[in-house]
């Protein structure tokens, strides 16, 4: 047995304890569990096809880190000139994982991509998703899959076609240069 196959054996185990923070946790831990393959077909759907399917795979899976690691209570950044502290809400990832279960029958299902993206555009209409965010809020899989990649540093690059590398400090010194053009890899 595989390492990987026994730590997700675990987790689920720990899933359907009856003690609701540890499944909550188990199931964050676990993300996308077996639902991996919907949520590359999700990414490969709803991001441009010009990062290919090896970027939209990867994209997919740095959003399930980024769902595995959600930790519910963490204090938040206040932003500018707000003196109160939010706190992380509860996990999305039993939400994520309930709507890639709908998702895989329902708008995923065809092999058609067109198709597949008229139908999730419905599915966001109907959960009263209208803009994406800045970043994911835990309100829909699909929409925050969007706003989490949209809002990254390689999208601003691919946007611009250069390599601006957002949220990344720059000394001043090399703050006046022009961002080199992208390469292709």
């Amino acid at each position: 047995m595989r390492r990987r196959t026994l730590i997700q054996s675990a987790l689920g185990i720990a899933a359907m304890l009856p003690i609701p923070r540890v499944r909550a946790w188990a199931i964050g831990a676990a993300f996308p569990g077996t639902q991996e393959d919907t949520l590359r077909k999700l990414a490969a759907t709803v991001l441009p096809s010009s990062l290919g399917r090896a970027g939209t795979d990867n994209v997919a899976a740095e959003f399930a880190d980024w769902v595995s690691g959600y930790r519910p209570g963490a204090e938040m950044s206040p932003g500018y000139g707000s003196p109160r502290v939010r706190y992380k809400a509860t996990s999305p990832a039993p939400l994520f994982q309930r709507q890639l279960q709908a998702l895989a029958v329902g708008a995923l299902a065809s092999d058609d991509r067109s198709i597949r993206r008229q139908q999730l555009a419905a599915e966001l209409e109907r959960a009263g998703i209208s803009d994406l965010t800045t970043a994911p809020r835990g309100e829909h899989v699909v929409s925050d899959l969007m706003s989490f990649w949209f809002a990254s540093p390689a999208a601003h690059d691919m946007a611009y076609q250069a390599s601006i590398g957002k949220d990344r400090c720059r000394t001043l010194e090399s703050s006046a240069r022009i961002p080199a053009p992208l390469t292709r890899e």
